[in-house]
């Protein structure tokens, strides 16, 4: 449990591996344009190569200042980038193994809409929030939009079922609303690290039916 605790400033990174990733494959786009653009340029012709049997050129291009600047800049921020990924990633991982992904009673036709209960064993406390499956996001990628709706304490006589009656009671929007579960063993945070790992678990299943 040390373990799992030590690693919680670690997971808080997950809200923005999206944005991360868009910054490594952004970076990487441009430092091979760059060198597109640069491999299109003229060379001069200096001489002939005769062991090799190749003519020999001169880069005619060169970087002004600002350009050479932006070359340290990702040079040094690439590495970086695709480190702090790789971390992010295996972190996430660790989580997602932790926890327990179930469907709450009789799943609708209907699914693009409906509830996610995320449960955190160890505080006996049931998060609740309305989901939706949007279409895409910015990197062509289908995403759960999710609003915070309440919080529970799960006594012995309350059960994930009877949340989800109660809710149809009460929002009548959602007379029979799809209603997922996610259960962790860990305290885990709940904002930065169960809610981004259960809707990537959301879209995957959701996905799949």
């Amino acid at each position: 449990m040390q373990h799992v605790q030590s690693q919680f400033t670690e997971h808080r990174l997950f809200p923005y591996l999206p944005e991360l990733r868009s910054h490594y494959e952004s970076s990487l786009h441009f430092k091979e344009k760059k060198g597109s653009i640069k491999s299109s340029f003229p060379k001069k012709l200096t001489g002939v190569d005769l062991t090799k049997l190749r003519l020999k050129y001169e880069e005619m291009y060169s970087d002004d200042n600002y350009l050479s600047e932006l070359n340290h800049i990702l040079e040094f921020a690439i590495p970086r980038f695709s480190s702090a990924l790789s971390e992010g990633q295996e972190r996430f991982q660790e989580v997602e193994a932790d926890l327990t992904f179930a469907p709450v009673g009789i799943i609708p036709l209907r699914t693009e809409e409906g509830y996610l209960f995320i449960h955190r064993a160890s505080q006996h406390e049931t998060a609740i929030f309305r989901y939706q499956l949007a279409l895409y996001d910015s990197g062509r990628q289908r995403y759960i939009h999710t609003v915070w709706v309440d919080s529970v304490t799960k006594g012995i006589g309350t059960t994930f079922e009877n949340l989800k009656v109660e809710l149809a009671r009460k929002y009548r929007s959602l007379p029979n609303p799809a209603t997922y579960m996610v259960e962790s063993r860990h305290d885990y945070p709940l904002h930065e690290t169960l809610l981004p790992v259960a809707k990537q678990l959301m879209v995957r299943h959701l996905g799949a039916a």
